[in-house]
């Protein structure tokens, strides 16, 4: 199944260039199946390939990489954003009474963001960093209904960041980018799987708590 999309994805960045980097970022913030480094670092590949670091390598790297797979991500992170967003109060309202969670929890969540410059930087860092699942944060975002501004203004900005490391890899890990894409994602499904056992760990202490 990975070398399928590895093939697809790869038709698709080497016929529409800059417009296919877009379309894939889009399709694999949106795809579970995708891996969230595969279209960066293949991309990167397949355009820099053969060149040598220099400024105007990185130029290219920046325009034509990093740009569109940064402006795809933000703009398919809003498929599960607008989701948490609508559907997270109402299951909260009928299901957080179990887990000691309430509406007004989140609210107070919501201001803390908002007011925080600190907190800010940490969502910024979490969207920079290429292991930290952005499924996490989309969905984290949506629920508290973090503003809608500053959640592009952040997901863009971090995503920067986040594919200019990748794309780097790929363009230096050559032929080998399709492991390098596939050890990263390993680590990115780790670290979800860290999460969700915090969390159902977390539903198990309140439910033991509350009984």
């Amino acid at each position: 199944m990975f070398e399928g999309l590895v093939v697809s994805l790869e038709q698709i960045m080497a016929l529409y260039g800059a417009w296919g980097i877009l379309i894939g970022s889009i399709l694999e913030e949106i795809v579970a199946p995708i891996p969230s480094t595969l279209v960066v670092m293949g991309s990167s590949f397949l355009i820099m390939k053969g060149s040598a670091i220099s400024l105007g390598s990185f130029g290219t790297l920046f325009l034509n990489v990093v740009i569109p797979a940064a402006v795809g991500v933000t703009l398919g992170s809003l498929f599960l954003y607008s989701i948490t967003y609508y559907a997270g109060k109402p299951v909260i309202e009928r299901w957080g009474k179990y887990f000691g969670v309430s509406w007004s929890n989140v609210e107070g969540l919501e201001k803390r963001f908002e007011e925080s410059r600190s907190d800010e930087l940490i969502l910024f860092l979490l969207r920079a960093l290429p292991v930290v699942p952005s499924v996490i944060i989309n969905a984290f975002c949506g629920v508290i209904r973090y503003e809608i501004k500053r959640y592009l203004s952040i997901t863009f900005f971090g995503t920067i960041v986040r594919t200019l490391i990748l794309g780097f890899i790929g363009w230096q890990f050559g032929n080998l980018y399709q492991d390098a894409a596939q050890q990263i994602s390993y680590l990115e499904e780790g670290v979800l799987v860290v999460i969700v056992i915090g969390f159902i760990l977390f539903i198990i202490y309140k439910l033991r708590n509350k009984n």
